[in-house]
């Protein structure tokens, strides 16, 4: 099962995950939302493409420039992934992988 699937992260929306950095910066998000995105489905061969964004409020306690940062959450677990600071305390991430 992929934690990170369009679907798993779907029921998350409204919960609270915990974004830490390597020197042990931390920061508590909110998910505002989860948007497919054009590629999700199925490809030219037949795999699942999960190909969507998820978007985050912070708390506004501290600010993450884009980079990578460790994520926990009790569903999702801890997973590292790459962040992009929009503005004020609005973030993103975009999820592109395929199924195995």
């Amino acid at each position: 099962m992929n934690p990170l699937s369009l679907k798993n992260v779907e029921k998350l929306i409204g919960e609270s995950v915990r974004l830490f950095d390597q020197s042990g910066q931390e920061g508590e998000f909110t998910i505002q939302s989860v948007t497919q995105l054009e590629r999700h489905g199925m490809d030219d061969l037949g795999r699942m493409v999960e190909h969507f964004v998820i978007n985050f409020q912070g708390d506004g306690s501290t600010h993450f420039p884009d980079g990578h940062y460790h994520f926990k959450h009790p569903k999702l677990g801890e997973i590292e992934l790459f962040v992009i600071h929009k503005h004020d305390h609005e973030y993103e991430i975009m999820v592109d992988s395929q199924q195995v």
